[in-house]
């Protein structure tokens, strides 16, 4: 009768071992990649410190082996031992580690790898991961994209500048905006439209120098999440997209760090431990753009005895954290963030003495802007099936503008002195609380809740002007006050995981936004569904809806210090958008390619825009009497093929895209294109690792051109026998009735390793293909009026140096 009972246990246990069995092969690919296909074959996490893996390789190539043996054959000359506990999959440090002083891996015999750094003692902890590191055909999302900073720093950009926005400028869907700046547009939606978060706290501004610059170290990323379609229950406060930018932690390995130098900036980074149990990270990057024009700025006013320009421009970034294990349960964090832009304008200008007149005129302006975020937190794990995130944080951006007009008129000895003075002040800052759940079934179900409050104030550009002419003074400030509101939000999700089949995702995202003595109320549905017919195809239905209570105004495509953050106040509701998605998506067997098929459709509603002729508004006037609503829609396809593993790595992508907008109060109340409302996309990136110490990479961007509004005509006083004409005034136009040319360039970077770090060398616009970035309105050699292409970036070689330590 035992030997009966014992049968179907036996038949139990092989089945199980069957169902982990587990296929890999790879070729000198990061560790992280290659656990990402374990996760999707087997359904378990990988659970480990941030630094235990960094720039470890792996090259393995197993057939239908169990999940013990695949791991065994992984980390079989490495100092890292593994054990499997439920779902969870946990690495550490072996006691007696192996050293090894070299980082990459030998490629003898079917398996091999290679830790990053010499080894001491590791503790079990409590450890933040991905929620994408899954293969797409395992998952139920669709148009969500995990980036390591393996992926960032492989793909090439201006300056050299590795860059997070730019990076995710390749997937499809995703527009730049204007050249050369690190803006995006996803899916139709307008730039205030993505939520920046850093350690799941929100960023408002994410751009350094107009836009050139992302805020965003890359010597301080750990990975990101970006979603675009299925949004999880989790997020919300925005209509487009959701980027979760997580920083690394502390080393426990000893310190380690790197310091790089490069031609328009300097970045130093340095992580190590403080004691047995607690860890520290500092990264700080600053620009030499200030330093770089001394010599230019001396020899522009050497030219010119009467007239000396004023210019001084300067940006930089700080990350610091730590990190602190108190048990295997418990991890508590604290960590600052600090970005700031400087910008100083202006010029002195003495006019020739004569006997009887001579003037004198100085202006000079003072920009300052940047974040700041501090926050503390702990990640606690109650039993192995639930864990918690708690956060306590303040986020704050800032903007602040002087400008000093001072002139002097010196008339047969009469002196007379005119004095402007003008500052405008703009922020917004958050106080914000928060708890994050993540619970584990064993019946299959992933059930993520939990909650947050923020307290939010806003300043919309409060000015003040003050006007002397002699003794004479007036003084004005506009009407505009400062806000305060508050907001809360629930969710909950669960990721079920049915059968070998099916899988869906489903949650509800509720939201309450409270100001001026009025209250709003979101409700945000979620669900998406995917099937998978074989092992290697998947097909995924989606819907979400999102909400939005702030909003930025901008004048221009640029980043800039004039763009304001405001809230959702009297007269204005809260912008929602619904949006339907589908997917097809494979691999292939080997796991080596993979394809994606992705289609949307997405209407917006109660958006936010500056009227037409807002400029001719009085300025004392309130800063909401110069917008309007109205709604928009968004549709497309985004295809992408792309091979995962080998040497040679990278994709294709090609978006098909329509977005429009319709406000009562502008253009007449007709539908007119968005500005970025690019019909077709195509992106190619490729990663060739030609040896251990070689990397070329590649990346060509093409896409139809941005929309703008041409004003063809223009309105031009008469002439009176005066022989004077007055000044021109431009006739009204439909808007964004223009577009530019297509847009194309050709990106390269070339990185050389060596025992102490490694070069890189980057050409952006390769085959400097001078691309069109407005049309402007000029006048030809015979005084007839023509427009002029607007051109602004040839090819910019850059060369930075790495040292790592």
């Amino acid at each position: 009768m035992r030997r009966l009972l014992l049968i179907p246990v036996m038949l139990c246990m092989h089945v199980i071992g069957m169902a982990q069995n587990v296929t890999v092969k790879a070729v000198d690919q990061p560790a992280a990649v290659v656990f990402r296909s374990i996760v999707g074959q087997t359904g378990k996490n990988f659970v480990y410190s941030s630094e235990l893996l960094k720039d470890m390789r792996v090259t393995v190539d197993v057939k239908d082996k169990s999940l013990k043996q695949v791991l065994k054959i992984m980390f079989k000359d490495s100092d890292i031992e593994w054990k499997i506990k439920g779902k969870n999959i946990i690495l550490k440090r072996k006691m007696a580690p192996v050293r090894s002083r070299n980082r990459q891996v030998g490629m003898s015999g079917p398996s091999s790898i290679v830790p990053a750094a010499p080894a001491t003692e590791m503790l079990d902890e409590v450890v933040v991961v991905s929620r994408l590191e899954a293969p797409a055909v395992a998952t139920s999302e669709i148009g969500a994209k995990k980036l390591t900073a393996h992926d960032i720093v492989n793909t090439p950009a201006l300056f050299g500048e590795s860059d997070v926005i730019k990076a995710l400028h390749m997937q499809p869907g995703i527009s730049e905006g204007q050249e050369g700046m690190a803006g995006m547009n996803v899916h139709g939606g307008e730039s205030d439209e993505n939520l920046y978060m850093l350690d799941n706290v929100p960023l408002y501004q994410v751009n350094h120098f107009a836009g050139l610059f992302s805020a965003f170290n890359p010597e301080a990323i750990r990975y990101i999440d970006f979603f675009k379609s299925s949004i999880p229950a989790k997020y919300d406060g925005r209509l487009s997209s959701y980027l979760d930018v997580r920083t690394v932690n502390g080393s426990h390995d000893g310190h380690h760090g790197s310091f790089r130098l490069g031609l328009t900036s300097g970045a130093f980074n340095l992580s190590g431990p403080i004691s047995r149990k607690t860890s520290y990270s500092v990264a700080v990057r600053r620009s030499w753009f200030d330093v770089l024009s001394i010599p230019l700025l001396a020899l522009a006013n050497s030219s010119d005895e009467q007239e000396k320009i004023r210019f001084r421009y300067a940006f930089m970034d700080l990350n610091a954290k730590v990190t602190h294990r108190f048990s295997s349960k418990a991890m508590a964090f604290a960590s600052v963030y600090f970005g700031n832009d400087m910008l100083k304008t202006g010029s002195t200008y003495e006019s020739e003495s004569s006997s009887s007149y001579r003037w004198d005129d100085k202006d000079k302006s003072d920009f300052s802007w940047g974040n700041f975020v501090a926050q503390a937190g702990l990640d606690y794990r109650f039993n192995p099936s639930l864990t918690g995130e708690f956060t306590a944080a303040y986020t704050r951006y800032f903007s602040n503008m002087k400008s000093d007009v001072r002139v002097k008129e010196y008339n047969s000895g009469n002196v007379s002195e005119t004095h402007s003075r003008t500052g405008t002040d703009n922020n917004i800052g958050d106080w914000i609380i928060k708890a994050d759940f993540d619970w584990r079934s064993d019946a299959g179900h992933r059930v993520r809740f939990g909650g947050n409050h923020i307290l939010h104030s806003f300043l919309p550009a409060r000015t003040y002007r003050r006007h002397t002419v002699g003794t004479t003074q007036t003084i004005s400030r506009d009407s505009t006050y400062a806000y305060t509101a508050n907001e809360t939000n629930l969710y909950v999700e669960d990721d079920w995981n049915i059968n070998e089949k099916f899988r869906m995702n489903a949650g509800l995202h509720l939201s309450m936004f409270g100001i001026d003595g009025k209250s709003d109320f979101g409700f945000g549905p979620r669900l998406s569904v995917s099937y998978r017919p074989d092992e290697d195809w998947a097909l995924k239905a989606a819907y979400a809806r999102t909400n939005q209570y702030v909003h930025q105004l901008s004048e221009t495509y640029l980043s800039l210090p004039t763009d304001q953050w405001v809230p959702v106040t009297r007269g204005f509701k809260p912008q929602n958008a619904d949006k339907v998605s589908l997917g097809a998506y494979w691999q292939s067997s080997d796991r080596v390619f993979a394809a994606s098929a992705e289609g949307y459709y997405k209407i917006m509603r109660n958006l936010v825009d500056y009227r037409d002729e807002y400029y001719l508004q009085p300025p004392v006037e309130m800063w909401n009497a110069r917008l309007c609503s109205g709604k928009g829609t968004a549709r497309g396809v985004d295809l992408k093929f792309e091979k995962v593993y080998g040497k040679l790595t990278g994709h294709v992508a090609y978006s098909l895209a329509w977005a429009d907008r319709t406000f009562p109060d502008k253009n007449n109340g007709l539908t007119f294109p968005a500005r970025f409302d690019n019909r077709h996309t195509v992106n190619i990136l490729l990663n060739w690792n030609v040896s251990a110490k070689v990397c070329i990479n590649a990346a060509w961007t093409g896409h139809s051109g941005n929309r703008f509004t041409l004003l063809p005509q223009v309105w031009e006083a008469p002439d009176f026998g005066n022989n004077y004409s007055g000044d021109e005034s431009p006739l009204k136009a439909p808007v964004n009735n223009w577009q530019l040319p297509f847009y194309h360039r050709l990106d390269l970077s070339f990185t050389v390793r060596n025992s102490r770090g490694y070069w890189n060398f980057g050409l952006y616009n390769a085959y400097c293909h001078m691309n069109t970035v407005a049309i402007r309105r000029a006048y030809d050699n015979g005084g007839h009026p023509v427009f002029q292409k607007v051109k602004l970036l040839p090819v910019i070689p850059s060369i930075s140096y790495t040292w790592q330590f």
